[in-house]
């Protein structure tokens, strides 16, 4: 079965800077979350490690045309299949939907483990968009 859904859960948020651009032609939008553990990058966005013991919440996302949809994200994500050099790995993972507790297989950007650095801030509540305001203040 081809998974039709992205997991997003930082910059691609529904009202963050990087929304509108690539993933404003979403025709849904629920919050989701899925097994990992979140980092906050130096850099000013988050990065997703895969791992069984840790929740990152987001948001899933249906799209009018899948494939398009992931050439963009793949272009911002700096992911190429078979590129041992890319920046984020996209991966299909299970991702449940908050309100009806339906999983589905979506897309999802993970840093590969061999980037995780000591300046990496780690995320204990899963949830960027709360991070990011906390820091704000």
């Amino acid at each position: 079965m081809a998974i039709k859904h992205v997991f997003v859960y930082g910059t691609l948020k529904e009202g963050m800077a990087n929304h509108d651009r690539f993933c404003g032609d979403a025709l849904t939008i629920e919050p989701a979350f899925t097994n990992g553990r979140l980092y906050h990058l130096p850099y000013g966005f988050p990065a997703m490690f895969d791992a069984p013991d840790g929740q990152v919440f987001g948001e899933v996302m249906t799209f009018p045309d899948i494939k398009k949809t992931l050439e963009r994200l793949d272009s911002l994500e700096g992911y190429r299949p078979g590129d041992n050099q890319n920046h984020y790995i996209r991966v299909g993972k299970a991702v449940t939907i908050l309100n009806s507790r339906k999983t589905v297989r979506a897309w999802v950007y993970v840093y590969p483990k061999s980037r995780l650095r000591l300046d990496f801030t780690p995320i204990a509540t899963g949830n960027w968009l709360k991070n990011a305001d906390a820091m704000k203040r």
